[in-house]
């Protein structure tokens, strides 16, 4: 490839994960899990490489299925990455202000033959640039078990690993890994072993949870049972249970919501820091959905929202009823002030103060005083609100954010 057309690959604003990036730094784009984000893309731009081929996943008819670099042609080199990092952050710098530095791409970004030397890189660059942004690594967990991997893991801010499955054969239904890869036994102790090494960082665990057309699903009540097991040994900061849409033409089903509430009420009783992510909504507690009655005890009464008429109507009609739903997504994460929830929604003050106010009005939002400052939080009649209207809404049409 010519250095020519390398440069022109360096940035690319207007690319997220949703498709096949073709270059070297993207967005940034709004992050469930993490704000405003600037994706780094490992993998040489334009191809998808990786040790899964998940059911679920949108890139998955471009992947090519390796087991390790050596597989990959086209590497670009961690200095050229970290050149590309930070001409991007200085261009952005009179736009943004970037809240996390991602590292991710097309596929499985541990891959890279010099992750440690990727990953040092970008931490320098952000301490000097982006002071206040985290630095996270998006894995699939399947190469945690090299020491080497592990190691350059070691310094980030936040990790969010995969582990759809701890049983051999849901997982091969539904991770389709390489065959050459060592077995869930060497990922769950590869995990084990992140986590203590960890010291400044957090550890989450993303299981996506789903039903495939042959009836395959890892909701199953024995499967979440050996998984609270499995977690409980690895001990992550946090354990994220996604929902993200299907991708068209594939066998995934979208499970039922009772399932899910199902799996968010069992884990949560053995493990802390349970998190519901559904589509391209906030990570939702697991206390907040027992709060409102969505996530009963194993063995209580089915999970139910009822939700007035005219509180539906806040959030479904009207000018700026799709704002108000965003806020009580954003709101259902953290509370926040009228200016911080403005610049997370790039909103005027004003508007944000108006759509504020209508919301506190109907019982949805109240205010909390804090020191001279005033932050809004959901109320539990929001929270209702909020699961009740993402099971109207057809999540196909809303971007896809699934960071």
């Amino acid at each position: 490839m010519a250095m020519r057309s390398r440069r022109s690959l360096a940035y690319d604003p207007l690319a997220d994960t949703s498709q096949l990036i073709r270059s070297v730094v993207f967005g940034p784009n709004v992050s469930r899990r993490l704000g405003r984000v600037l994706g780094v893309n490992l993998l040489p731009p334009g191809e998808a490489f990786c040790t899964y081929r998940c059911a679920y996943c949108p890139l998955s008819a471009f992947i090519k299925l390796v087991s390790s670099s050596d597989e990959v042609p086209g590497w670009l080199p961690a200095a050229e990455i970290a050149s590309a990092l930070m001409s991007s952050l200085e261009l952005l710098s009179s736009f943004h202000e970037v809240e996390a530095l991602v590292l991710i791409g097309n596929g499985e970004p541990t891959l890279h033959p010099e992750l440690e030397d990727v990953v040092f890189g970008a931490s320098k660059i952000r301490d000097e640039r982006a002071p206040r942004a985290k630095l996270a690594v998006f894995t699939n967990s399947s190469l945690l078990a090299n020491e080497e991997i592990a190691r350059g893991l070691s310094s980030a801010d936040y990790v969010v690993a995969k582990l759809d499955a701890v049983d051999e054969g849901l997982w091969g239904a539904i991770n389709r890994p390489h065959p050459a890869l060592p077995g869930l036994r060497a990922i769950k102790e590869g995990l084990r072993k992140l986590r203590k090494r960890l010291s400044d960082g957090k550890l989450a665990i993303s299981i996506t949870l789903l039903e495939l057309q042959n009836g395959i699903t890892n909701l199953g009540h024995e499967h979440l049972r050996e998984m609270a097991n499995v977690l409980e040994n690895i001990g992550p900061d946090e354990v994220h249970l996604e929902v993200p849409p299907p991708p068209p033409a594939s066998a995934v089903r979208p499970p039922p919501r009772e399932a899910v509430v199902r799996a968010v009420s069992e884990l949560s009783e053995v493990l802390d820091g349970v998190f519901l992510l559904m589509g391209t909504s906030s990570p939702i507690p697991a206390g907040l959905l027992k709060s409102v009655g969505l996530a009963e005890p194993s063995g209580g009464a089915r999970p139910r929202a009822i939700v007035p008429e005219a509180v539906e109507a806040v959030l479904l009609e009207g000018p700026g009823a799709r704002t108000r739903l965003r806020m009580l997504e954003v709101l259902s994460a953290r509370r926040m002030s009228c200016n911080r929830l403005a610049k997370e929604l790039g909103m005027s003050w004003w508007s944000t103060k108006r759509q504020l106010e209508r919301l506190v009005e109907v019982g949805l939002v109240k205010t909390v005083p804090f020191g001279r400052r005033v932050l809004y939080a959901i109320t539990p009649l929001g929270a209702a609100a909020l699961m009740a209207m993402r099971s109207k809404l057809d999540e196909a049409s809303i971007p896809l954010r699934l960071l």
